[in-house]
């Protein structure tokens, strides 16, 4: 069986999951389930090995700085969410060199109790949209020798160290067309793509392919990043999930614009209208079949209800469970899938489920992308 190693970034645990947040994840998990029918799919994502990124750090070193007292233990997610918008706001961040004591604290494995707290609600969020693995960030492979990483990269010619003449150091993609990408900065800065790569160079001999999953606005970044690990020797391909926009906006979470969007907003009250299997398997039929690749409609609580009463009709069709034919016709068609590119893309498979074709095993990938066992045997939901 083949092995690919599913390498999405990650979401970072600063903020509430927004609709973009919960595609992503979505998507990922329905890629994970669809193809693992024909390949032995790992998936690299652990938050803690870019905590000592600034994007990460710098916001914990504010709380630290401007929140010593607060009890985030008692917070919302959106609580938090809106101290992670003032600190993008502020005007007065210190420079790198003034939060390296939290940096370094970070890269030790410290975790800010906001974050904690974020993780903890996040593993009941999990939970309720039934993905493979409640406990998502929480484990994953270790990181690579920095020092080991960057010699490897210089030997081949894929990075530019120039800390000896007090300048950055570059990832060099210029031979496939793409500029230079600064992942360490002057100061000493560390960008995400250093952890990123560290996290994975030392994994590509243990794979036939390797999935890099991001959304669109870092396709630049991961084009770099693609070029480098091919270059090192490995098969890589790239899935892309564009962001959804709210009110007409896709701006990021650190601008805020998500309350009454995040997932806590809405999913109770659909989960008690529709069911949790219908809830699930509506939400990813319309965020990641219906917005699909483009996502130019703006969520909206009105269409996920939509999507959630058109699931509930698909499961009552279906009956009390997914018979073996049915399962093993699905299967062959997610086998057809995977032979394409490597892996089953969600977002045809989602519209596979949508078309609902005569040739279409219909009610065998709903069976697979929700689990069979979810259909028996709900997850129960903490509120």
């Amino acid at each position: 069986m083949r092995r690919i190693l599913l390498a999405p970034v990650t979401v970072s645990p600063t903020k509430p999951l927004t609709p973009t947040h919960v595609k992503y994840l979505l998507s990922l998990d329905m890629l994970q389930r669809a193809t693992s029918g024909s390949a032995a799919v790992t998936v690299a994502y652990r938050h803690a090995n870019y905590a000592a990124s600034p994007q990460v750090a710098g916001f914990w070193d504010h709380l630290e700085r401007h929140h010593p007292d607060a009890v985030y233990s008692a917070m919302a997610e959106e609580d938090i969410g809106e101290l992670y918008i003032a600190y993008h706001r502020a005007e007065d961040k210190p420079p790198h060199a003034l939060i390296a004591t939290t940096l370094d604290k970070a890269a030790s494995g410290w975790v800010h109790p906001a974050t904690a707290r974020l993780l903890d609600i996040w593993e009941d969020h999990y939970r309720l949209l039934g993905l493979v693995d409640p406990f998502l960030g929480r484990h994953g492979p270790e990181l690579a020798d920095e020092a080991d990483v960057l010699r490897l990269l210089v030997e081949r010619h894929l990075c530019i160290d120039g800390r000896s003449c007090g300048a950055p150091v570059f990832l060099d993609g210029t031979a496939a067309g793409y500029p230079l990408r600064a992942i360490i900065g002057a100061d000493g800065q560390r960008n995400y793509l250093l952890y990123l790569l560290r996290e994975l160079i030392p994994l590509l001999d243990d794979y036939d392919l390797v999935v890099l999953a991001h959304d669109t606005e870092l396709r630049t970044d991961y084009q770099i990043v693609q070029h480098v690990l091919v270059s090192l020797g490995a098969a890589v391909t790239r899935f892309e999930v564009p962001r959804v926009p709210t009110d007409g906006s896709t701006r990021s979470a650190r601008h805020g614009g998500w309350r009454g969007y995040t997932l806590g907003s809405y999913a109770g009250a659909l989960v008690a209208e529709f069911g949790l299997a219908a809830f699930r398997l509506g939400l990813r039929l319309y965020l990641v079949g219906s917005l699909g690749r483009t996502a130019k409609q703006s969520f909206s609580t009105e269409h996920a209800r939509r999507w959630s009463r058109r699931a509930t009709r698909l499961l009552a069709d279906g009956g009390d469970g997914w018979d073996p034919a049915t399962v093993a016709a699905a299967g062959v068609f997610l086998e057809r899938a995977v032979a394409r590119r490597g892996y089953a893309d969600p977002n045809q498979v989602a519209t596979a489920i949508l078309g609902q074709g005569a040739d279409v095993p219909v009610r065998g990938l709903a069976g697979i992308v929700l689990g069979t066992a979810i259909m028996r045997d709900p997850l129960s939901v903490r509120r």
